[in-house]
């Protein structure tokens, strides 16, 4: 008896690996130099590994949940006071941008948040994007 029911416990192990799908999720933490607040959206700059400065902008539709919208939520903000804050996560699933999470500090007049400069001229074309591409 004790091996029949360890026959079909193994047996139960190895089917439940060949049938399971592979799902490949990678996710990318990095640091926020500054925050900008705009009536579209969020424009977030970020150091690269090269020390350089890039920015990328997140429309605000992004942050609508699905019952607003009818299709999976692509961003989150958190907000807090941790001490490692403020910084965003990007999710890839199977090498596909999936959604991305801001964690921001919850006081706007902290050294993380900035205002938009008016000699960037018009940037609300930037937050007219359907997915996420950054440089590390």
């Amino acid at each position: 008896m004790k091996k029949i029911i360890l026959f079909f416990t193994v047996l139960l192990f190895v089917s439940a690996a060949i049938f399971a799908q592979d799902s490949e999720i990678y996710v990318k933490s990095v640091p926020i130099s500054k925050v900008y607040n705009h009536q579209l959206g969020f424009r977030v700059v970020y150091m690269k590994s090269n020390m350089e400065m890039a920015a990328f902008y997140l429309p605000k539709a992004w942050f609508e949940t699905a019952s607003v919208t009818g299709t999976v939520q692509k961003a989150e903000v958190l907000y807090g006071k941790e001490a490692s804050y403020p910084y965003f996560s990007v999710f890839w699933i199977n090498g596909k941008f999936d959604h991305i999470r801001l964690y921001l500090k919850s006081d706007l007049g902290d050294v993380s948040w900035g205002d938009i400069n008016p000699a960037w001229g018009d940037i609300s074309e930037k937050f007219n994007i359907d997915t996420l591409s950054l440089e590390f």
